[in-house]
């Protein structure tokens, strides 16, 4: 009687294995020859799926979606902890039309790797869109062209407006009004990175929240030909916003660092930076900014180099 009961057990479990409908994965696959039928066998990498808004839907959290080659993979949002990333040598695209976001996170607590992507405006608002989330690292990305002409509001290479903790590294973000703004409360860390053509601001630290500090640290880090190429502001009573800045280049601004703040506080200190070439201002200090020289800078070619007041410190 126990022998029979026992085959009967295991003839039943077996058949749950057969029945049960494909689970998620640690790493789905997606390629300019996949099709988004694969999803029912978890788009792996013999069975591509053809856009990540689809691949992104059979990985566990934490899991991770990998472009296999040079194509368009389409928009996407995020709304678990994951990676998205280019293989070697792949050109991994996303055109962004009208209306449309590149990738939109908006999910509390996430975590998000965007590695190797290319993010192309065709009129849309935004390359990386964050609303909500803990975390997000934007690793050697290229995003480009997000300026409507005659548009009211700026559009964003990178708009950050949740208390997460951000990482750019080796990115270019060019020819957009505001190359990355990050907002409430965010941290952000910024290196190896180059904004480039940003018309408003290149690296934008804002912050309207009372009682948050929006930080960013800069290094190595190059920004050419923006109107503001750095610029940290603090509009609202006990709101912060803070810059720190080592070994980097602002050129060929209209207004090489700004920091202004009628009510709050703004700071910007400055190490091993070079800023030359501004129309205007190199260094802008306006209202009860701060702003903080530690006296290894060069100015240089600037029509006026500082205007406001300069703090100025000893190299630490």
């Amino acid at each position: 009687m126990l022998m029979k009961s026992s085959a009967v057990y295991l003839l039943a479990t077996v058949c749950s294995i057969l029945v049960t409908p494909a689970q998620a994965v640690q790493r789905a696959f997606v390629a300019s020859y996949g099709s988004d039928s694969n999803v029912t066998s978890n788009c792996p990498v013999n069975l591509p799926c053809r856009w990540f808004r689809t691949a992104v839907t059979v990985v566990d959290p934490d899991g991770e979606v990998v472009a296999l080659d040079t194509a368009p993979y389409g928009t996407v949002t995020l709304t678990q902890s994951i990676s998205l990333t280019a293989a070697p040598g792949v050109y991994a695209g996303m055109s962004v039309f009208p209306g449309a976001t590149g990738v939109t996170i908006a999910t509390p607590g996430v975590n998000v790797v965007l590695r190797g992507l290319t993010i192309n405006s065709q009129g849309g608002d935004t390359g990386i869109l964050m609303t909500d989330g803990a975390k997000l690292s934007i690793e050697n990305c290229v995003i480009s062209n997000f300026s409507i002409s005659g548009s009211p509001v700026n559009q964003h290479g990178v708009l950050v407006q949740t208390a997460a903790t951000v990482r750019m590294v080796n990115t270019l973000v060019r020819d957009s009004d505001i190359g990355i703004e990050i907002q409430t409360g965010a941290t952000a860390d910024i290196s190896g990175s180059k904004f480039l053509g940003n018309s408003t601001a290149g690296i934008f630290v804002n912050n309207s929240i009372a009682g948050t500090t929006t930080t960013a640290a800069v290094s190595d880090t190059i920004v050419i030909g923006s109107g503001i190429g750095i610029y940290a502001l603090a509009d609202t009573n006990t709101a912060a916003a803070k810059i720190e800045m080592i070994r980097s280049i602002v050129s060929n601004t209209n207004i090489g660092i700004a920091v202004e703040s009628a009510v709050g506080a703004a700071s910007v200190s400055v190490r091993k930076s070079m800023v030359t070439g501004s129309s205007t201002h190199g260094l802008s200090q306006l209202f009860n900014g701060t702003m903080i020289s530690y006296g290894n800078n060069t100015l240089s070619n600037n029509t006026l180099n500082v205007a406001g007041t300069l703090t100025t410190a000893a190299p630490l």
